[in-house]
């Protein structure tokens, strides 16, 4: 299948590309800066330049896939709006275009889902990832209203260990419980990748930890 990918030259995104690639599906992976794409020059790989918080540019990266996958960050800047900005964008291209399937990558911590944090996480979040993870939440649940085939995954803090495929899937909504330890992004990337082609089914919100 045809998949666009928001974050195709994020360490997360990358592990996205990759997998999707050995999994034979085509990737339109919208970058702002094409150099920063290692498989730019693939026979699957579409590349659009453009900005993901810019309705015009993603509505035409989704034109023509079947689904859509954000493995979007901030980087290093915590105090980043990018994750509303973006859903600014992206919602009205899924209203319109062909893919109605979209999958999310957050963060357990965004809005309320702080509550289902390890103690010790959600202090540190809070201290340093307020404001980020605020707006988060907020994104979040703007996907949740306004798209319905929607997965937000909402990860653990993040390593860079292998791809196991031995983590655990805990639906957010029910859970009541906290939610610690650590998962790699190239598990993050698997379930990303799943969750879009159909191999689960998950909707809504769901936590990824080990």
């Amino acid at each position: 299948m045809q998949i666009t990918l928001l974050g195709a030259t994020g360490p997360t995104g990358q592990q996205v590309l990759t997998q999707a690639l050995e999994g034979g599906h085509g990737v339109t992976a919208l970058v702002r800066d094409p150099a920063r794409l290692p498989q730019r020059g693939g026979s699957r790989v579409t590349v659009i330049t453009g900005d993901a918080t810019v309705a015009g540019d993603v509505a035409g990266a989704v034109a023509g896939s079947d689904a859509v996958i954000s493995a979007l960050g901030p980087g290093k800047d915590f105090k980043s709006t990018l994750a509303t900005r973006t859903t600014a964008a992206l919602l009205p291209a899924m209203a319109t275009g062909k893919a109605k399937r979209l999958v999310w990558l957050s963060a357990l911590g965004a809005g309320n889902s702080s509550r289902q944090q390890s103690v010790v996480q959600a202090a540190a979040s809070k201290l340093l990832m307020g404001k980020l993870m605020a707006d988060k939440g907020v994104a979040d649940g703007e996907l949740e209203a306004g798209a319905p085939n929607c997965t937000v995954v909402l990860p653990v803090m993040l390593t860079n260990g292998p791809r196991t495929a031995a983590y655990k899937v805990v639906d957010a909504d029910t859970h009541t419980g906290r939610i610690g330890g650590r998962i790699s992004r190239a598990d993050v990337a698997d379930y990303l990748l799943g969750a879009a082609t159909g191999k689960y089914e998950a909707k809504g919100r769901v936590v990824l930890t080990r």
